[in-house]
């Protein structure tokens, strides 16, 4: 077990390694500082609520580009028994370690100056080993070279092939609302 984590560690290390590489020769660089993604799941026997603070997150404001790499087993659960059955069977952690997106940011907005912007992204959002095609809207806020995002949005969990199984249907909604958190600090090459 010792050793597949360590692959895993090493493989989100490689695919971080190679986006900054990609990112920093393009433009305006910011790496983030804090981020969170949470997912909530409202159902009629059990609310199902999940944290994620490991994420890792780049934004080039020049090329309007964002990527994300978020760790699955990053989300943190108050059951411990729920946190094991999100990893073990509906995004089976092991097989698909990690959530990625990768995307542009639509609007012609100057994030060098203080302000607070409503954006769009189109990209890939990949989980649970499906790749979709998604647009998500947000609020930038940029202050004293900070930029903070959030955005709040949808996922149907059936768009990423992740089944659930027949006697814990009503415990898990079909659609999970995500919202991410994320402040980026100028990234210091």
């Amino acid at each position: 077990m010792k050793k597949k984590k360590g692959f895993l560690i090493m493989g989100f290390m490689i695919t971080y390694s190679l986006l900054i590489i990609h990112c920093l020769a393009l433009g305006q660089i910011y790496s983030a500082k804090l981020a969170s993604v949470n997912f909530f799941s409202s159902s009629p026997l059990e609310n199902v609520d999940a944290t994620n603070k490991s994420v890792q997150s780049i934004l080039n404001t020049s090329a309007k580009t964002v990527a994300f790499i978020v760790p699955i087993r990053g989300f943190k659960f108050k059951d411990d028994l729920m946190e094991e059955h999100f990893n073990e069977k509906y995004l089976e952690s092991d097989k698909y370690p990690n959530a990625t997106y990768s995307g542009r940011i639509n609007e012609d907005v100057d994030l060098s100056k203080d302000g607070t912007y409503q954006v769009t992204s189109t990209g890939k959002l990949t989980m649970h080993g499906v790749e979709q095609h998604v647009t998500q809207k947000g609020t930038a806020i940029v202050k004293n070279g900070e930029i903070s995002v959030q955005s709040k949005f949808p996922i149907a969990i059936k768009d990423f092939n992740i089944t659930i199984p027949k006697l814990l249907f009503q415990n898990i909604a079909d659609t999970v609302a995500v919202t991410v958190n994320i402040v980026y600090q100028n990234f210091k090459k």
